[in-house]
């Protein structure tokens, strides 16, 4: 494993997280079934209904990284007004 460190100083860090083998069969999965939808509704409306996913999950994504920086800096902050003991 590469040190982390090194990683993210030289922006080659990569957040995507692996699937897994549950994951990957899902994946598979929708795939199947969006050939289904492009087959009765045509490419068009199949496009435009990824397009808006892939707001929504854009979106969803933000917030959940929001949300875990705001986390962060609060445990930051908890643990430098700590008391030394």
């Amino acid at each position: 494993m590469e040190n982390i460190l090194y990683q993210l100083f030289s922006g080659e860090y990569d957040i995507t997280p692996k699937r897994d083998k549950k994951q990957q069969e899902l994946y598979d999965q929708i795939f199947s079934e969006t050939d289904k939808i492009e087959a009765a509704f045509g490419e068009a409306f199949l496009d435009r209904l990824c397009e808006l996913e892939g707001e929504r999950e854009e979106r969803r994504n933000f917030q959940y990284y929001r949300s875990g920086f705001l986390l962060g800096a609060r445990l930051i902050l908890e643990a430098l007004n700590q008391p030394s003991i």
